[in-house]
């Protein structure tokens, strides 16, 4: 493996993190149907990244390897209602590594990244979704120090 950049997205990199996102999302398909996309999903996809280059409140991150883009990562500053003591915590909405770049350690360097990004807006918890049948990334998850403090449950009717 060559070295690995991690930097700011920019707007060049859309179809590339889309890309990602199409091929995240199918992974995840493989492992639940629930994950199905749509077939436009990843052009929306592009739409919701690139809105969220230009927030203050987001940073958009991409894993680079010889001038490809091999992975990405979308952070954001969230906040819970008054009623809580602690309303400030950052999120990680995605966070996507192409098949043949899993478990090199590129996620944990975007991760890494975006948890500076958090710090240096004193953020002090992060939380993230993760998909109880993706057995990859929640593996992942429990390396990098999280662990479930809630539960979502579906049911279709």
């Amino acid at each position: 493996m060559n070295k690995v950049t991690i930097r700011k997205a920019s707007v060049d990199d859309l179809n590339a993190i889309g890309n990602l996102w199409q091929e995240f999302m199918d992974f995840h398909k493989s492992r639940d149907p629930r994950f199905t996309r749509s077939a436009d999903g990843h052009e929306r996809f592009k739409e919701f990244i690139s809105g969220h280059m230009t927030l203050d409140t987001s940073r958009v991150l991409v894993a680079e390897e010889d001038g490809k883009v091999v992975g990405y990562c979308l952070a954001k500053l969230a906040k819970y209602p008054p009623v809580f003591e602690k309303q400030d915590y950052g999120t990680v909405f995605d966070l996507a590594v192409t098949e043949r770049c899993r478990r090199s350690g590129i996620g944990a360097k975007l991760y890494h990244v975006a948890q500076v990004w958090f710090a240096e807006h004193e953020i002090h918890r992060i939380e993230l979704r993760v998909a109880v049948s993706n057995e990859t990334s929640t593996a992942f998850w429990k390396k990098m120090g999280f662990s479930p403090y809630a539960t979502t449950v579906s049911k279709n009717i």
